[in-house]
């Protein structure tokens, strides 16, 4: 008899010479994922709450639903402040609750690393420490699962810029343009009457439109408009003022095609440029758009096809 109560303490001193060497006093968790994306686009997307819809999954799958709390196998997850490049989450289930830290590392524009970091005060009370130990194992799989969901969203450009967007170049180099100042952003109207002297001029010189018209809209200074309209031609032209001549490079582009009004180009316009900012790309020239879809025989702005081009050295 005495020899198994020997047996029993010297595995019960095991256990608890195990439990305080093999689980420290503050347990330290941590997931990584690496995705392909810019570290500022990844940034966007986790440091602001109101953006997480678009990515987060809950454990069983679902797309988050509304304006419910962001929950992963029961628990469930907020911003708690962010800085640059650094976001902190708090994590609650039940009355347990915990901060993290999310770091992003950037290794190149188009690779960046996410780091998910917190720690558990698992305490001297053995039995504490393995019930901490289980959290740390569980806040282990969340972390891994909810950094999953976020890298197959964010490694898609789609998901982050809302278009497609391609590097790609132009045939149309011969250009006859002009501009015209207004203090009010211009009407469909204005800018194909903008447009009228430029065709006709084209016209008399009997040369032919090789391409699409064109048009930037930029606000000045002063809180008024300067538009700027262009149709390519076949050959190089003759202009007496206002209208001009202009040669453009066939260069690199960043290119994407919007459908929508004004709202969805500028928007557009928009996304081009955090893409440009994202991943470090020289912006060489102004932007333009190419209008795809006649506005004057298509009223209806939703239809409207707009290709939007970004001059980059590469």
């Amino acid at each position: 008899m005495k020899k198994w109560w020997v047996a029993v303490a010297i595995t019960l001193i095991l256990t608890l010479i195990s439990i305080y060497i093999l689980i420290p006093s503050k347990i330290r968790i941590s997931g990584i994922v690496f995705v392909n994306a810019s570290i500022n686009g990844s940034y966007r997307f986790l440091s602001d709450q109101s953006k997480w819809a678009r990515w987060w999954h809950s454990a069983d799958n679902p797309q988050h639903n509304g304006n419910t709390a962001f929950t992963y196998h029961g628990w469930s997850f907020s911003i708690d402040g962010h800085s640059v490049n650094t976001a902190g989450i708090r994590m609650r289930a039940g009355k347990l609750e915990t901060n993290s830290i999310v770091n992003l590392l950037s290794f190149a524009p188009d690779s960046t690393g996410v780091l998910w970091e917190t720690t558990l005060k698992a305490g001297n009370n053995p039995f504490n420490r393995v019930m901490q130990y289980r959290r740390a194992a569980e806040i282990k799989r969340n972390m891994t699962g909810i950094l999953n969901n976020f890298k197959s969203f964010i490694s898609d450009p789609k998901n982050v810029y809302g278009i497609s967007i391609f590097r790609g170049s132009t045939t149309d180099t011969l250009l006859l343009c002009t501009k015209y100042k207004s203090k009010t952003y211009p009407t469909t109207n204005e800018i194909y009457n903008y447009l009228n002297p430029v065709k006709e001029s084209i016209q008399r010189q009997h040369a032919q439109i090789s391409g699409f018209p064109m048009i930037n809209i930029t606000r000045s200074e002063d809180n008024s408009f300067e538009t700027q309209v262009a149709i390519p031609t076949d050959r190089l032209l003759t202009a007496k003022d206002p209208l001009f001549v202009r040669r453009m490079v066939p260069g690199n582009f960043m290119i994407c095609e919007v459908k929508g009004g004004n709202y969805t180009i500028n928007e557009g316009l928009k996304q081009l440029e955090y893409f440009m900012n994202d991943y470090r790309k020289t912006q060489m020239a102004i932007p333009f758009q190419s209008l795809i879809t006649d506005r004057m025989k298509e009223r209806d702005s939703s239809r409207w096809i707009t290709r939007l081009y970004m001059p980059t050295r590469r």
